[in-house]
């Protein structure tokens, strides 16, 4: 009995082993900016590795001696530009879990203060390249 399973076992590590490496999911997001409902959104590789010169997308985040801000920003490929600004410390947070393979979607006010700030870093998203 021990045998078969141990057999059983090779059988299916081999099958494992010689199969077909198929790529993952590939999701890139080029930067989109939404006037009327005040969104927008993109993934740093894709808005890096897009075809125009224009577009980008990010957060920088301070430290004052009061505390703590973000600032988070988007110009798209026809040149628009947004941003808004927040001291929300769960949205510095946010923030500063960017990484260079992350989507980032933000929403602000009339005001320019941030009313959402959403990343998700998954292996779908490209990351920034040079």
């Amino acid at each position: 009995m021990k045998k078969q399973t141990l057999i059983a076992g090779l059988a299916v590590a081999a099958l494992g082993l010689g199969g077909t490496a198929w790529a993952g999911a590939k999701t890139p997001v080029l930067v989109s900016i939404t006037l009327s409902t005040r969104t927008a959104m993109g993934s740093l590789g894709a808005a890096r590795a897009s075809a125009d010169t224009k577009q980008y997308i990010g957060v920088a985040t301070t430290t004052y001696a009061g505390g703590d801000a973000v600032t988070v920003f988007a110009q798209d490929a026809s040149g628009t530009y947004v941003s808004c600004y927040s001291y929300r410390p769960a949205f510095v947070a946010a923030a500063r879990a960017l990484a260079s393979d992350s989507f980032l979607y933000f929403t602000w006010d009339a005001f320019g203060e941030c009313t959402d700030i959403t990343i998700e870093t998954v292996s779908k998203y490209d990351p920034k390249t040079p």
